[in-house]
């Protein structure tokens, strides 16, 4: 009887594993064909999107991250009076937050007020301030070391002195009391030491932001000019903003770098568009420009004329 019992509970569980693997496998059957659908026959359905990774340094809650989508979705849907877009927990498209030294460099240099953008002016303040800090971080790092020698050297000095009073059968008294206040002086001097290199760190990420920031505005403005080295470890190679990722593993959008909540407006409608299927176009102005430096939340003539031809709509 117990013997049956076990076959039977067996036997369930069999049939419950199989419908739930079939349930999981036709999801994704569903999902890839979604994906494929939308991108042969773009418009006739919504995109459906998700937030899988939203880094808290940013800030943002994901209500408001949401609320932020919704506002570049309305950058493509209202012209054509069309869904384009629709957030579900399980979407197809991820969209991501990611949290790496572009952002790292955008808020180190928020914390000294400045705001960059992609233009010539924004270099050349840049590249003054830079010049700048670039000088306060030799200035300091020459301090550091000078603390380092003097510190090595009292320390030889202290050990040496002990070491005599040692072999010498202990230090009297007086000569003790000299030693440990000597001691209580190169802790000290290690505090000291150990402040000054995180200030010394603190300017080389400072710096180091700068550098990054610049070689993209270089990349970008097409400048005829050296890039800028680090003085440190690598913040990384690229200062793009966002991507848009289409593989065997499905689709994604990656925001890597915003200065606030339009600028981050603004690349997420730049990535949904090529999500349409709608490449770069050449006016500065139009969302799909392959730099983000327009202010408007409007598509233009061309953006429009693109998305129009992408959704076949007259």
């Amino acid at each position: 009887m117990k013997s049956s019992r076990l076959k039977s509970f067996s036997t369930i569980f069999v049939i419950l594993l199989l419908v739930g693997v079939g349930y999981y496998y036709r999801s994704e059957i569903w999902a890839r064909w979604r994906e494929l659908l939308n991108r042969f026959q773009p418009c006739q359905s919504p995109i459906t999107y998700s937030i899988v990774d939203l880094d808290s340094r940013f800030g943002l809650t994901k209500t408001e991250l949401l609320a932020d989508i919704k506002r570049a979705e309305k950058i493509w849907e209202v012209p054509i009076n069309k869904t384009l877009f629709q957030y579900s927990a399980t979407g197809d498209l991820k969209i991501n937050l990611i949290y790496d030294y572009r952002q790292k460099a955008t808020d180190a240099l928020k914390k000294i007020g400045l705001v960059i953008g992609d233009d010539r002016v924004s270099y050349d303040a840049l590249k003054v301030k830079r010049d700048s800090l670039l000088a306060s971080y030799n200035n300091e790092k020459a301090q550091v070391v000078a603390l380092v020698d003097a510190y090595n050297t009292a320390k030889t000095a202290y050990e040496k002195t002990v070491d005599d009073w040692n072999a010498r059968g202990g230090a009297p008294k007086a000569e003790f009391q000299i030693l440990q206040q000597q001691r209580i002086d190169l802790n000290n001097r290690v505090v000291a030491i150990n402040q000054a290199e995180d200030s010394l760190n603190s300017l080389v990420d400072t710096v180091n932001s700068t550098g990054a920031i610049l070689n993209k505005l270089v990349a970008t403005l097409n400048l005829h000019t050296a890039t800028y080295n680090t003085v440190g470890a690598s913040t990384g190679k690229e200062f793009n903003e966002g991507e848009y990722l289409s593989n065997v593993g499905g689709t994604s959008i990656n925001i890597y770098q915003f200065n606030d909540t339009n600028q981050l407006v603004r690349v997420l409608a730049h990535e949904l568009g090529h999500t349409l299927g709608i490449d770069h176009l050449s006016n500065p102005k139009a969302i799909m420009y392959y730099l983000n430096e327009g202010g408007n939340e409007k598509l233009t003539a061309d953006d429009l004329v693109a998305l129009k031809k992408m959704c076949n709509v007259k």
